[in-house]
């Protein structure tokens, strides 16, 4: 665990709702177990599970698996996500739109996110278009805030995030493997 992990959970505690907040990050734990059933399921299994501030990664063994099952991997955690938002849609609607918005957030293509890591996958070694999707996030991130600030919204994590990914995709100098 990085020392950025309980900092920025202590940060959210003193500004969010506390009962939002867990739920948000019971939605996180779901997300990365899809995740880590796929790793099992693939028998790559699971390496390291890393916290970090912005987040939770966990790694496998990418060099056994083949595109499909990479693929499947990434894309296990949005999958359970958006499953358990049909499957709350009638019992809890905010708990159905949390995880809604997090499978949804996570096929973004930024490099750090799964839909950067199902890009780099597909997208493996047509450098032009990897430089374009990456053209791609640093307009949406800039447009995220442009947008944010025209509709008076005052919520800095959502600056920050907007930000946050703009950089990445500046910073990492690869698509991710797991």
């Amino acid at each position: 665990m990085d020392f950025g992990f309980p900092a920025m959970l202590a940060i959210l505690f003193m500004q969010a709702d506390a009962g939002l907040l867990k739920q948000s990050l019971l939605v996180c734990m779901i997300h990365e177990l899809g995740h880590g059933i796929a790793m099992c399921l693939t028998k790559a299994g699971i390496q390291e599970i890393r916290l970090y501030a912005v987040g939770i990664r966990m790694k496998t063994n990418a060099g056994l698996l083949s595109d499909s099952k990479l693929l499947a991997v990434y894309l296990s955690g949005p999958l359970m996500n958006l499953l358990c938002a049909v499957l709350f849609r009638n019992f809890n609607a905010d708990i159905s739109a949390l995880h809604l918005e997090m499978g949804l957030f996570n096929l973004l293509p930024y490099r750090i996110l799964d839909g950067g890591a199902v890009c780099g996958v597909l997208l493996e070694n047509r450098i032009s278009l990897l430089r374009l999707c990456s053209i791609f996030c640093l307009i949406l991130s800039a447009g995220s805030i442009f947008c944010l600030y025209c509709w008076k919204i005052q919520n800095p994590v959502l600056y920050l995030m907007a930000v946050y990914l703009a950089f990445s995709e500046f910073t990492v100098d690869k698509f991710p493997s797991l």
